[in-house]
């Protein structure tokens, strides 16, 4: 009697279909393609390699892993780099000064099916705001913070990923 419940037991687990583990899905990265047409960003090859670095992260956080080639994948991911610029805002009375610095970057990702099929796009906007405030004069020149630059990367693509995925 063992045996056959034994057996029973086997056999429904090597079922197709009754299996409690999931299956991950394949992502292939097209190459990110830098689209920003104005400003010191323009081509910036170091901008694309953060952008890729935190979307590998954003589809491993979702459990998603990276494909050799398209034809492995269950789907391509095209990731275009629209625009990147920083607004700044100066206030200044006598010796009291104030800058708001906002740095801005618009991703624009493409989800295909693994037949080249159009499943989902998305526009994200990511900023990351900066202030500082002195109580002299001091010349700012609006060099880009490295500090803002990482900030926007990761909340542009992390809000990517989420949007195109879910």
């Amino acid at each position: 009697m063992k045996i056959l419940l034994t057996f029973i037991l086997a056999s429904f687990l090597l079922i197709p279909g009754h299996n409690n583990v999931p299956q991950t899905k394949r992502v292939f990265l097209l190459p990110i393609e830098n689209k920003i047409a104005l400003g010191p960003m323009v081509k910036n090859r170091n901008l694309t390699f953060g952008v890729k670095n935190i979307v590998l992260e954003s589809l491993q956080e979702l459990e998603y892993t990276l494909a050799d080639s398209i034809q492995n994948s269950d789907y391509s991911l095209k990731i275009e780099l629209l625009y990147f610029d920083i607004l700044q805002t100066n206030t200044g009375v006598s010796v009291f000064h104030k800058n708001d610095s906002e740095t801005i970057l618009r991703i624009k990702g493409t989800l295909y099916d693994s037949n080249g099929k159009k499943v989902k796009d998305y526009l994200s906007i990511g900023k990351s705001s900066e202030i500082s405030m002195s109580t002299l004069l001091i010349a700012e020149n609006g060099q880009i913070n490295q500090q803002s630059v990482s900030n926007v990367i990761k909340k542009s693509s992390e809000t990517l990923i989420l949007n195109l995925f879910k």
